[in-house]
């Protein structure tokens, strides 16, 4: 919202400069500067599994979550789709200013400054050990039911952040001149989180199963056993790069305007890769942004 009323506020300031006729500086523009808000995909990636043991302490992962004895053992990613906010400022040096009249195409040299996507990593080590334990007879038919006894051992361990992105991209633009703008390139962003935490949590529970309520062997003594803890670990800083392309139309305030004209709105996809190096292992896959731009050329 705030920036939302920042852009709207540089838009009526235009506007009003426009139509007094303030003396702009005719010549050709030299920079351009963009503001950015939109939406971004979480990055998504992963640890070693000493890596987890080390930033979450009392946590470790025993054996018999790890590997197969007498029961079934996971040891999965869970990843859900996510958004959150995007905010990014860029500053584009115009190459061949001097020589923009005539040109079909504007080729800038971008620098770019943002609140960048979220980073996780979520993982869960899960053992279940189901044996029968009993069997009993009905007194009416003399069937035989199996009772079982369930043991169930979790360990889930969730890594999240935000994080600042700065770098520079190559661009390329059709003629600044038209009312419609269509702008590409190629963006090499680094990555580094913020605000980071790790949440982990235990859970060891007990069960007997296969006795129905008011059937064979109603009442039967189960034994209780329901532990469950937790606890959140701050964590140190994670980097890695964004390589994408971006992909952006705009339109021009104004053609008669010498202020209105140089100000442009847009709405931009910037897919890409992001690949995030935790020490031990590189994680790499697909990230998308979006959103809607303002920009002013200087």
């Amino acid at each position: 919202m705030k920036t939302c009323i920042a852009l709207l506020s540089v838009l009526i300031t235009g506007i009003g400069f426009s139509q007094q006729k303030d003396s702009l500086n005719t010549k050709n523009p030299r920079f351009i500067v963009k503001m950015t808000h939109g939406m971004a995909n979480s990055v998504e990636f992963d640890f070693t599994r000493s890596q987890w043991d080390k930033m979450t302490p009392g946590f470790d992962i025993p054996d018999s979550l790890t590997t197969s004895f007498n029961g079934v053992d996971i040891n999965d990613n869970n990843y859900s789709t996510s958004a959150n906010q995007y905010y990014m400022f860029s500053f584009s040096l115009i190459n061949g200013a001097a020589k923009q009249p005539g040109r079909k195409f504007l080729a800038t040299t971008t620098f770019h400054l943002g609140y960048g996507p979220e980073l996780r990593a979520e993982k869960r080590w899960y053992h279940e050990n189901r044996q029968i334990i009993d069997t009993l007879t009905s007194s009416q038919n003399g069937q035989e039911y199996y009772v079982y006894g369930n043991r169930n051992q979790t360990i889930a361990k969730r890594y999240t952040s935000r994080s600042i992105v700065f770098g520079i991209g190559q661009h390329i633009a059709t003629n600044p001149a038209r009312l419609f703008q269509f702008e590409t390139g190629f963006d090499l962003l680094c990555m580094m989180s913020i605000l980071s935490e790790t949440r982990a949590s235990y859970l060891d529970s007990y069960q007997v199963e296969g006795i129905a309520e008011n059937g064979p062997g109603f009442g039967y003594p189960q034994p209780v056993l329901n532990e469950a803890r937790g606890e959140t670990f701050s964590n140190k800083l994670i980097p890695g790069v964004i390589m994408r392309v971006p992909l952006e139309m705009s339109f021009k305030l104004s053609r008669k305007s010498p202020v209105a004209s140089r100000m442009r709105i847009g709405a931009e996809l910037n897919p890409g890769l992001a690949t995030v190096f935790t020490g031990g292992l590189i994680t790499t896959n697909f990230n998308m942004t979006g959103g809607m731009n303002f920009r002013f050329a200087f």
